[in-house]
């Protein structure tokens, strides 16, 4: 009450003693009105600041071979996610702060943003596991796979899909504001199709069921999940988990989708195109390169005629296809990554001292293997698993001397044809012996110099040595050069004599 008597004298004084004081200055409530006069306090600290697609592309780019356009979508999606999370509690204040003082805000204030769900398509070793790894490391967020093979409806044996967010709470150590800006990633979705045979009576409940279970957790709701568990297996209470900034990437092979893309292309809606449409059902693809760049023209109609529901495929409005990798990428798979396959090896034999040496030849047959195979990225892994066993088995056994193994070669007679198996890596147990066997069979190895080319770099330093002691011995003994004259002199005599 004195305050709004004092408020008002001093507005009196102000206008003067004839002026009439405006009621809205009454009616302003005490915050707006000291805001004005009183100083006014710090800004917000500014919300932290989340890397760039570039930027995100170039992370991607040290774990990740090829597979371009999928970074770029990846990139640009993972950004705008969290660019989002990370501005709302600023823009929340300001709305609120604006509703206080009844000062009206324009309409791109009150503009709310949702999140983006993201379908990976692609054969199996494309990297899309990898992919969603890689961006979860580098946004450093919690991060979780799960299987939807192992998912059921509501009520029946098996997982719930409630289940994928707790074990996204145990990634964050039960740290819910954590956990509710990580990233869920739900492999083999592509198992949730409907099933052809299955009649209307009977319920799908690990098909269809589970799609229409997933739908509320993709849009945004919140869940509850057990608490942290104690050693009697009994859960402490519930605590409430909102999906609304939980990024969903849904991955799957998809094997026969190329098949209904190209029906598509050449679909006729009568006359001549009906059988032809038969055929391409009938066979397969051979061309496994051709028939996963038909992913990059996917749409709606093609995956609900896969299996996939429509409102399921309307959670997930990013689908983005990934391609068969071709044999030079598997080649950059093998040693250029961060986490190579090649450097994973060549680290593991390290800790036993000992050497491993792989050929250019040999990495490209590996290769070459594993896209006969069309097992991609999965099956380099395998491949070269096989070839290094023998090697793995005898190297920690091995003792000092004789028996110690220093080096371990892989080369194409180690890999073998395409069609049928080598005969392993090769083991050195002497100093000499590898550079011995490189010299004899004229192989090339990265790290190690050819033996043509080493003798002829031996040969010039031992040239160097002897011009710079020649040199010495001229500066030093004086005498020197009258005997050098004479032994050349008795030389040439001596060469004109035989001659």
């Amino acid at each position: 009450m004195y305050a709004a008597a004092a408020r008002r004298l001093l507005l009196y004084t102000r206008t003067g003693a004839g002026a009439r004081v405006p009621p809205l200055a009454v009616r302003l409530p005490s915050s707006c009105y000291y805001s004005a006069t009183a100083p006014s306090k710090s800004p917000p600290p500014p919300p932290p600041r989340f890397p760039t697609p570039k930027e995100i592309r170039r992370g991607l780019d040290q774990f990740v071979v090829g597979q371009e356009k999928a970074k770029k979508v990846l990139c640009v999606a993972v950004h705008n996610h969290y660019k989002r999370i990370y501005s709302e509690p600023s823009s929340n204040n300001s709305s609120r702060t604006a509703a206080d003082c009844n000062v009206s805000t324009s309409g791109n204030d009150d503009t709310e943003l949702e999140k983006s769900n993201i379908l990976l398509i692609g054969p199996t070793g494309s990297g899309k596991t990898l992919l969603a790894k890689t961006l979860a490391r580098f946004a450093n967020v919690p991060f979780v796979i799960a299987d939807a093979t192992s998912i059921t409806q509501a009520g029946y044996s098996g997982e719930d899909v409630e289940s994928i967010v707790y074990k996204l709470l145990v990634a964050a150590d039960f740290n819910v504001e954590a956990a509710e800006r990580g990233i869920i990633y739900i492999d083999e979705v592509d198992k949730l199709a409907k099933q052809v045979g299955c009649q209307e009576e009977w319920r799908d409940v690990s098909g269809e069921g589970v799609q229409q279970a997933l739908l509320k957790i993709f849009e945004g709701t919140v869940i509850n999940v057990p608490r942290k568990r104690s050693r009697d297996s009994t859960s402490d209470g519930y605590v409430e988990v909102d999906t609304k900034n939980i990024p969903f990437i849904c991955g799957g092979a998809f094997s026969d989708l190329g098949k209904i893309i190209s029906e598509r292309h050449c679909r006729s809606p009568f006359g001549f195109g009906t059988p032809i449409c038969r055929e391409l059902r009938d066979h397969a693809l051979t061309n496994a390169l051709v028939e996963s760049s038909l992913l990059h023209d996917i749409e709606n109609d093609d995956l609900i005629a896969y299996g996939l529901t429509p409102e399921f495929i309307g959670r997930l409005p990013i689908t983005v296809g990934l391609t068969h990798l071709t044999e030079d990428q598997l080649v950059q798979v093998l040693r250029e990554p961060k986490n190579a396959i090649g450097k994973q090896y060549k680290k593991l034999f390290k800790m036993n001292n000992v050497k491993l040496h792989i050929t250019e030849n040999a990495l490209r047959l590996i290769a070459k293997k594993a896209a006969a195979r069309e097992t991609g990225a999965r099956g380099l892994r395998s491949i070269t698993e096989g070839i290094l066993t023998e090697a793995m088995f005898e190297i920690p056994d091995a003792g000092e001397g004789k028996e110690k193994i220093i080096t371990v070669l892989v080369d194409e007679e180690s890999v073998g044809p395409v069609s049928r198996r080598g005969c392993g890596a090769k083991i050195f147990r002497d100093d000499g012996a590898l550079e011995l066997y490189i010299y004899q069979n004229n192989i090339r190895v990265p790290g190690l110099i050819h033996g043509p080319k080493r003798n002829v770099i031996f040969s010039f330093c031992l040239i160097v040595v002897l011009s710079a002691a020649k040199l010495w011995v001229y500066h030093t003994f004086h005498c020197f050069s009258s005997v050098y004259a004479w032994i050349v002199l008795i030389l040439c005599k001596a060469n004109i004599f035989t001659q």
